[in-house]
């Protein structure tokens, strides 16, 4: 992965105006949705939109932007904000969030506004419920391998060489019952050692979080972080998904360091 640079605000715009053009069956979207003008942009992956005089907050289905204060976090607003701020959109119903905001995919046209943010590197893919998770996760794949958005602006490049190894997500047993056996598995595949103090460690949805105190990690040193160890956000549960989720390694400066999804 690359440092690039940013995003242009105005990137995403074009990719949708591009992919309207091109428009083929993967993205196209079913009838029957509901229609609104976007009459706000709260941030990278929620909006607000007016239909027969209501306002309804809602949330892009099946992605997950940086959240506030995060690297890209400014960039991802804006790109959306361009997008589709004061246009008419569909919306493709899932039912609600936990805040009770509207579940839903965006369509612009023909094409989801959803599928455009993750393919922009503006927000990640969230699994099993990203709609089609196969073109939502294949988007991701492409816009990390070519370092766009977020993969750039908040990579670390080559070095340091402090990898996620591997994810153990479903011990023996029912969930909750053995924390220490879900665990995580970071290396030090380098040749210094690296203070990891400030870096964390998130899922996909960014609802679980561990922070790093002073630990120095050796050069071809392991670390297991288990989900019963002391620094997780909320702590005292499971944090990795069973059925699909994906580990991201940040550090002091909430750049990503490693990736893992499985």
């Amino acid at each position: 992965m690359y440092r690039l640079g940013f995003v242009s605000r105005h990137r995403l715009l074009a990719t949708v105006l591009v992919l309207v053009s091109c428009t083929t069956p993967d993205v196209s979207a079913p009838t029957g949705e509901l229609t609104a003008m976007v009459t706000h942009v709260y941030d990278g992956d929620t909006i607000e939109v007016e239909t027969e005089g209501r306002r309804i907050d809602v949330r892009l289905h099946g992605l997950n932007a940086p959240e506030n204060g995060e690297c890209h976090d400014t960039e991802a607003t804006e790109s959306l904000t361009t997008a589709v701020l004061g246009a008419v959109v569909r919306l493709t119903t899932k039912g609600e969030d936990q805040f009770g905001r509207l579940l839903a995919v965006v369509w612009r046209g023909e094409v989801s506004i959803n599928l455009g943010l993750v393919t922009e590197g503006l927000a990640i893919a969230t699994t099993p419920d990203s709609g089609d998770p196969t073109t939502m996760i294949e988007a991701e794949e492409r816009a990390y391998r070519d370092g766009l958005g977020l993969w750039g602006a908040c990579g670390v490049g080559q070095a340091p060489a402090v990898i996620i190894d591997q994810v153990v997500n479903d011990p023996p047993g029912p969930d909750g019952e053995d924390l220490g056996g879900e665990r995580v598995v970071v290396i030090n595949s380098g040749d210094t050692a690296v203070d990891l103090a400030g870096w964390s460690l998130r899922d996909e949805s960014s609802r679980h979080r561990h922070r790093f105190d002073d630990v120095v990690l050796e050069p071809g040193e392991s670390l297991v972080v288990t989900s019963a160890d002391s620094g997780w956000e909320p702590g005292g549960g499971p944090v990795w998904n069973n059925d699909g989720d994906m580990a991201l390694l940040l550090d002091e400066r909430g750049r990503v360091v490693s990736r893992y999804r499985y």
